[in-house]
């Protein structure tokens, strides 16, 4: 329309009906015919959303007019009942020629072989002027628009357009002495040519909703009118602390069940739906709040843009609220420190967030493995330092050091084959001792704190019995049992068991061994 402002809508439909034409001229490939199939698939389901839009304006226009007897507002009520059964026979006849074009291409709907049709049937009907159907499409066009102007004493430019009336094509040798038919189908596959009509098709829809548009402004079904009227309260804080004043805004919130609000929160739309205790159309807004800059008292001022459509109105608001800073709470059982090379058990809370907290955590220094319950993860340390980064549903929440301390040794000690303690000051009695057992015990403390990472083998010792300065005997083992039944009748008092371990690995939580350095420790073991 003439000096009309396009809507986003209009804008996007003209780049697509650019796309399309300028892609008609080029020998396509089957992989851009499918996208002319998807294309095709989109307009189609814009047409249908349109023309459901466009009854519900003419529905509000005939509520708001249809009982005034002023003679202006009766004819903008019949007016624009005649524009929608204008429109909807154009678009009968549309879809009876689309029906025709699948059928001269030998099916009857958008397929496989619709879409690999190279061919010129579908181009050669709608060109050929030996066939009604071309002429009867401009023609139909030329009348649809001849026709609403008429009845809204707007000007609305053709639908029918030739290359010289775009533009883009105005000064393109090639195209400016085409007509509309011979620019819109020539060389055409049939896929194109049934996107091209769904194109148009969605234009004149188009054409049809601005022109409700304006004439429900001369019926006041523009005019906004509000049933619901209820009071509404805006607290300054929805926590009050015992003795301190409570502070509210009230005022006055309208709605109408005609009216149907588009609403945005920067610039994505969001679900509207009716509130059921007091009947408004209410946005329902929901996102994950990001921080980030925290002030001393641990805020950080953040900003979102609301805004409403109503009608041809918008509505913004820039809205200020406030993130507070998450307090990250750590516990590890009975230790803040790590061990190194360990499966230490963590847990990492952020009591804050409550049954929104589904974090996700990443370490440097270290290997980080999650645990069983939510906040609950294996931290593998392989530095002195271990940093955990803390996530939650996309939002970064803070990080969390960890100082890591080396595996205590363990304490070679020295059982009988019962399992009781080798007395090591007053030792055994010659011929008395049949075995031992050597066991590598984990300190007591590292033990209890990581308990899958506490378990000691010895895998190489040497069994001396020494009698002075002279070796009697000796012996290399290569597990933790010690038969001396062979030594019995060699052993006199005075005499000593000399155990010397050569090779200790610790069983990690993983079932890995890993060799155990430093180990120096000597038994001497007195025979009485």
């Amino acid at each position: 329309m003439a000096g009309q402002k396009e809507t986003p809508r209009q804008k996007m439909i003209g780049m697509m009906y650019l796309v399309l034409t300028a892609l008609l001229a080029l020998q396509v490939s089957s992989a851009v015919l499918e996208k002319f199939a998807i294309i095709n698939e989109t307009l189609s389901q814009l047409v249908i959303d349109t023309d459901k839009a466009n009854q519900g304006q003419l529905d509000a226009i005939l509520k708001e007019g249809g009982k005034s007897e002023k003679p202006e507002i009766k004819a903008a009520v019949e007016s624009a009942k005649k524009v929608r059964e204008l429109t909807k026979q154009t678009n009968e006849w549309i879809d009876l020629l689309k029906k025709e074009m699948l059928k001269t291409s030998g099916t009857d709907k958008v397929d496989d072989k619709l879409i690999n049709n190279h061919g010129s049937q579908v181009a050669t009907m709608m060109i050929d002027k030996k066939n009604k159907w071309g002429k009867e499409f401009e023609n139909t066009l030329n009348d649809y628009v001849k026709q609403l102007n008429a009845l809204t004493g707007e000007t609305f430019a053709p639908l029918a357009k030739a290359p010289k009336d775009i533009p883009v094509f105005a000064s393109d040798p090639d195209h400016v002495r085409k007509d509309f038919l011979t620019f819109t189908f020539e060389n055409t596959p049939a896929i194109a040519a049934l996107a091209s009509v769904s194109q148009i098709q969605t234009e004149l829809l188009e054409y049809e909703s601005v022109a409700l548009r304006k004439l429900a402004e001369k019926a006041g079904a523009a005019r906004v009118s509000f049933e619901n009227i209820i009071p509404m309260v805006r607290p300054k804080s929805s926590i009050v602390a015992a003795g301190a004043p409570y502070e509210a805004d009230m005022f006055i919130s309208a709605s109408s069940s005609a009216l149907s609000p588009e609403m945005t929160y920067n610039g994505k739309p969001i679900p509207v739906e009716v509130d059921g205790p007091t009947g408004i159309k209410m946005g329902r807004l929901k996102f994950t709040a990001a921080g980030g800059n925290y002030d001393a008292q641990g805020l950080s001022k953040q900003t979102f843009k609301a805004e409403i459509k109503l009608n041809d109105e918008v509505y913004d608001q820039t809205i200020e609220y406030f993130v507070a800073k998450p307090v990250i709470r750590v516990t590890t059982g009975t230790a803040p420190t790590l061990y190194m090379g360990c499966g230490n058990n963590v847990n990492i809370e952020v009591p804050a967030l409550g049954t929104n907290y589904n974090p996700n955590f990443s370490a440097t220094g270290g290997e980080i493995q999650k645990g069983p319950k939510t906040g609950n993860v294996i931290i593998i340390p392989s530095q002195r330092k271990v940093t955990v980064s803390v996530n939650n549903a996309g939002t970064f929440i803070g990080t969390e050091q960890f100082d890591v301390k080396n595996v205590p040794r363990p304490r070679i000690v020295a059982k009988d084959n019962n399992g009781r303690d080798i007395d090591m000051k007053n030792g055994v009695k010659a011929g008395a001792i049949a075995g031992l057992r050597i066991n590598a015990e984990a300190d007591e403390n590292f033990k209890n704190e990581v308990p899958k990472d506490a378990n000691f083998r010895i895998r190489n010792m040497s069994i001396i019995l020494a009698r002075g300065t002279q070796r009697v005997q000796e012996m290399t083992l290569t597990s933790e049992i010690v038969d001396l039944s062979a030594w019995r009748s060699l052993m006199r008092p005075g005499d000593r068991i000399v155990v010397e371990p050569k090779a200790v690995v610790r069983m990690t939580f993983k079932g890995n061994p890993e060799p155990v350095t430093g180990i120096n420790e000597i038994l001497n073991i007195p025979i009485q």
